[in-house]
């Protein structure tokens, strides 16, 4: 039986040795997998996640070349609309999250005849035309955003002027194919708005701290919440999307004190090029409109770091008049927060060693 074969991948991201950097460039990664599947318009079945790219596949005994190009453009589309959000919302810093905006995408098409092989249930394509499309991905191509179409589909020349054909020779044997760059796509791009600072005009505390740990790792720390609650006083769950990368606008729910639970947003401050800041947005907290909390790091010599932890709050009416008691109540917390944090961190704590334990 014949079929479309068809590889969107994904490329860009360095070598990182920072095991944050590895985390996090694995839940980008992922959510631009799920950008691509949501993209799926062609009805394609998915034979795989290899990686940093998808293994589409279709029954068909031909390809109208008209409908897979739109398929790709489709696709690159909603991954760089994606990458231009995500540069503007983004909290971390890390190489992985500061250069996700590096990162690529190309596509490789290949029509033949193929079989099936059955895996604990699971039927994948099978055959030298599957080889063959993966062989396709290592090639001469001399652009980095590219589609690639191996000769077996059809009427090329007529739906784009943009391809170029060539030939190259693979252990299989000769194969000819056209490929055609995708950057000029770019150009289209809808505009994305940058997400706008917005700070509550009521500063209720700033107390400070100096941490034994690296500017990166103690952002790791406090911005995961899969370690919140080992510093974090009186809160018993943390409830949120879990192999996510948390950004601008990304939900978590704690539960406070056994029985209360504040919904907390993500947020950006604007601060010094030096520092990193991360920051949580919550209106369900009483007497308040919205109360905002930011963590800004600044890095020390000998691998120390300077942690500020600050609130701002816009109050309900007469809510004002309660603004003494929830600072005192605030600062206490933050205090006990700053101690934890400290505890944690001359114990040996490492975000390394924690996720293997786990």
């Amino acid at each position: 039986m014949k079929a479309l074969l068809f590889l969107p991948d994904i490329s860009g991201f360095t070598e990182f040795v920072h095991h944050t950097d590895i985390k996090h460039s694995g839940h980008i990664i992922s959510e631009l997998l799920e950008i691509l599947l949501d993209k799926n318009t062609m009805g394609l079945e998915l034979a795989e996640i290899e990686g940093d790219a998808l293994f589409f596949y279709k029954l068909v005994d031909t390809v109208n070349p008209k409908v897979l190009q739109q398929q790709i453009d489709d696709m690159y589309m909603a991954f760089h609309v994606h990458l231009k959000r995500y540069e503007y919302e983004r909290i971390c810093s890390c190489g992985a999250c500061s250069s996700a905006y590096n990162l690529n995408l190309k596509f490789v098409a290949h029509h033949g005849d193929i079989d099936f092989i059955e895996i604990k249930g699971n039927k994948k394509p099978y055959g030298s035309n599957v080889i063959q499309v993966h062989r396709l991905l290592k090639n001469k191509v001399p652009f980095t955003e590219y589609a690639l179409f191996s000769e077996s589909i059809k009427e090329l020349p007529q739906i784009n002027s943009r391809f170029t054909k060539t030939t190259e020779q693979y252990d299989f044997g000769e194969m000819t194919y056209a490929y055609t760059a995708l950057s000029h796509l770019k150009k289209g791009l809808p505009y994305v708005p940058p997400v706008p600072p917005t700070v509550p005009k009521h500063l209720l505390f700033n107390i400070s701290d100096v941490i034994n740990l690296p500017m990166l790792d103690l952002y790791e720390v406090i911005s995961n919440f899969d370690y919140r609650l080992l510093w974090a006083k009186g809160v018993n769950k943390v409830e949120y999307e879990k192999n996510k990368v948390n950004k601008s606008g990304r939900k978590h729910t704690c539960l406070i004190n056994k029985n209360e639970e504040i919904n907390f947003t993500t947020i950006k401050k604007n601060q010094d090029q030096d520092k990193l800041v991360y920051g949580e947005s919550t209106d369900s907290l009483p007497f308040t409109k919205k109360l905002n909390i930011y963590y800004v790091l600044e890095s020390q010599a000998n691998g120390l770091t300077k942690l500020d932890i600050q609130a701002y709050a816009d109050f309900k009416p007469f809510g004002v008049l309660f603004k003494n008691m929830l600072s005192k109540k605030m600062i206490n917390n933050a205090t006990e927060n700053m101690k934890e944090l400290m505890l944690l961190i001359d114990s040996g704590f490492s975000t390394q060693y924690y996720e293997n334990d786990k």
